[in-house]
């Protein structure tokens, strides 16, 4: 089989099985889920992918995949959002929370199924708000994200790539997702730069992608 650029060779996803059990998932549509779960656990993140990533990801085809997005969404597990960026419509999923499964999810997901945790202390290791220097703070602020909801500036955005360079970029557009998803705008319109540094490195360091 041809090697794919667009999946990383250390991705993966993690199958759970109350995703078999008490959802009776299978195949592909098992499959899928759990890649979009991945993404978005925690009510935090989404799925921005393409069809052609799981396709590709699943070794199935985009025919098929429709086929599984559709009946996932029918079945109530699935919320899809569609938006058009740079006049081209493209469209976010996010897998639904589960009720009385909170006991069944394992906090060991890493690669494509990496956990974010939303969570409502915005806590990092080694007292990392308290080495952010005064002098990044009046920095120039910019957008960054697909909708532009994360605000950092160059340093900080340069400290995230310093701290994981492989991630940074993707878990920056989950949190911009998530709040656009969930119209978080008003609660995210208070948050300085610092703040959404801080709120990213606390996930990258959650799912292993930095040391701490």
């Amino acid at each position: 089989m041809e090697n794919n650029k667009k999946i990383k060779p250390n991705s993966y996803y993690s199958i759970q099985y109350w995703m078999i059990n008490e959802l009776g998932l299978k195949g592909l549509e098992l499959s899928i889920y759990a890649i979009i779960y991945g993404f978005s656990r925690d009510h935090c993140g989404a799925f921005t992918g393409s069809r052609s990533y799981l396709a590709d990801f699943t070794n199935s085809t985009k025919a098929g995949v429709d086929k599984a997005l559709k009946s996932l969404i029918q079945k109530n597990l699935l919320a899809k959002k569609d938006f058009v960026n740079h006049g081209i419509k493209n469209c976010i999923y996010v897998a639904k929370e589960v009720a009385n499964l909170v006991s069944y999810q394992s906090t060991e997901l890493g690669g494509v199924a990496n956990s974010v945790s939303q969570g409502s202390q915005l806590s990092c290791p080694n007292n990392i708000e308290d080495n952010i220097e005064d002098n990044t703070l009046s920095l120039e602020v910019k957008h960054f994200g697909l909708y532009g909801n994360v605000i950092l500036n160059d340093e900080l955005y340069d400290r995230l790539l310093i701290e994981s360079e492989e991630y940074a970029d993707e878990y920056i557009n989950r949190l911009d997702s998530h709040i656009e998803m969930h119209q978080l705008h008003k609660q995210y319109s208070a948050y300085a730069p610092n703040q959404f540094f801080i709120k990213i490195f606390d996930m990258l360091r959650r799912d292993g992608h930095v040391e701490g």
